[in-house]
C-alpha cells in the first residue's frame, strides 16, 4: 500500500467488528458485508467488499479467508487462526489483489504480524518491491513508515525500470502529490534523502545511518522549518490506550432503554485527533441502538486531551477507531 504523508491517517486500535453474520451451507461459511468505513451493512450492494470465512480448519488449524470486490473479483485470500470476522488473526501467506485481477501484495504473516518476505506489485502486474521483515514485537502499521521494520531488497517503477537490486541503489518516487529520492545500502536508507509533499508546498531533508534517521527538517509553504528525529509520531492518550479504556469503563453510562432491552455487544466509534490534541469528527461505525452510541461519543468527549500526532515534524490529524464492549444481565426492577 502506498504511504501518503500529511493526510488524515487511520489507526485501528483494536479492529473488532460486531459483524452481521450470514450462515450458509450448513454452517460451513460466515459471510460479512463490510462498508468502506469498516462498519457492516445488511445490504450487499452498499458494501465495499464481502468477507467470507470457511469454518472448516485445515491441517494447521487455520481457517480460509476470502474477500471480494463488489464486482465479484477476489480482493484478498489468506488464513486466520480465528474463524471470526470480528477479529481476524492472520497467519501464513496472505495475498491481496488489484480490482483488475492482478496480484497486489503477497505477504507472510506470523501471529498476525508481517514476517519474512513481502512482495508488492504495480496494477499492471509488474513487480514493484520486495521487502524482508524481521521479527518485531510491534506489528508494523500499514499507514506508518515501514522502513523502520524492514529491509528493501528490490524496487522498480511501473515501467519495470529497476532502482534497487540486492538492497542497493538510488530510490526515486514520484506521484501527483509527493516525491522522494535517496540511496539504499544493504536494504537500509543511507545518507542524505530529500523530497516534497503536497505538490511541492512542503520540502523535507533527512539523514540516515544504516537505516536509522539521525535528523530531519521540513520547510512549509510559509518558510517555517520543522526539525524532527522521527518521521511519524502517533497521537498518545495520557497514560496510554489502556488508561483510555479504563476511563471509558468507569464513566460510560448505560442507557436505561438499553438495560431494559438487555442490549449487549460492541460499539465501534471512529474519531479524529486534531492537531491540537482534541478529539473531533465522531462517527458511529457499529451501533447497538437504544442510545448506546450517543453515550459512547459522550464519554469519549469527556476524556482527556491527547498529545497530537506529528509527521515530518508538523502536527497532523489522525483518525482512530475504538471499540466499546457492552454487556448487561437481567434488566433491573
Amino acid at each position: 500500500m502506498h504511504y501518503y504523508p500529511l493526510n488524515i491517517h487511520k489507526y485501528i486500535i483494536f479492529l473488532l467488528f460486531t459483524a452481521l453474520v450470514i450462515h450458509a451451507k450448513a454452517q460451513e461459511t460466515i459471510v460479512t458485508y463490510i462498508k468502506k468505513n469498516r462498519g457492516i451493512t445488511a445490504i450487499k450492494d452498499s458494501a465495499a467488499y464481502t468477507n467470507i470465512i470457511r469454518l472448516t480448519a485445515n491441517e494447521l488449524g487455520l481457517y480460509e479467508v476470502n474477500d471480494y470486490y463488489p464486482n465479484g473479483n477476489l480482493k484478498r485470500h489468506g488464513w486466520t487462526k480465528v474463524a471470526d470476522p470480528r477479529r481476524l488473526y492472520l497467519e501464513g501467506i496472505i495475498e491481496s489483489y488489484h480490482n483488475n485481477g492482478n496480484l497486489a501484495v503477497s505477504a507472510g504473516y506470523k501471529d498476525n504480524k508481517l514476517s519474512d518476505t513481502v512482495k508488492r506489485y504495480h496494477e499492471n502486474g509488474l513487480l514493484r518491491e520486495i521487502r524482508f521483515f524481521s521479527g518485531s514485537e510491534a506489528s508494523p502499521n500499514e499507514f506508518l513508515f515501514q522502513d523502520q521494520h524492514s529491509r528493501l531488497i528490490y524496487y522498480a517503477d511501473s515501467t519495470g525500470r529497476k532502482q534497487v537490486e540486492n538492497g542497493n541503489g538510488t530510490f526515486e518516487f514520484k506521484n501527483n502529490i509527493n516525491t522522494e529520492k535517496g540511496v539504499y545500502v544493504d536494504g537500509l536508507r543511507q545518507g542524505h534523502w530529500e523530497g516534497t509533499l503536497k505538490k511541492g508546498k512542503i520540502k523535507f531533508e533527512e539523514w540516515y545511518e544504516k537505516g536509522v534517521l539521525s535528523k530531519g527538517t521540513s520547510t512549509d509553504s510559509m518558510g517555517n522549518v520543522h526539525p524532527y528525529t522521527r518521521r511519524d509520531v502517533q497521537p498518545e492518550y495520557p497514560g496510554g490506550i489502556k488508561n483510555l479504556m479504563i476511563f471509558i469503563a468507569q464513566n460510560y453510562k448505560y442507557p436505561k432503554e438499553a438495560l431494559n432491552a438487555k442490549v449487549s455487544g460492541q460499539l465501534l466509534i471512529s474519531f479524529v485527533i486534531e492537531k491540537n490534541g482534541l478529539a473531533n469528527e465522531f462517527e458511529v461505525i457499529n451501533d447497538l441502538g437504544y442510545g448506546t452510541a450517543a453515550n459512547g461519543i459522550a464519554v469519549l468527549k469527556k476524556a482527556e486531551k491527547w498529545a497530537p500526532g506529528y509527521q515530518y515534524g508538523m502536527p497532523v490529524r489522525v483518525q482512530f477507531t475504538i471499540p466499546i464492549r457492552l454487556h448487561t444481565g437481567p434488566a433491573p426492577n
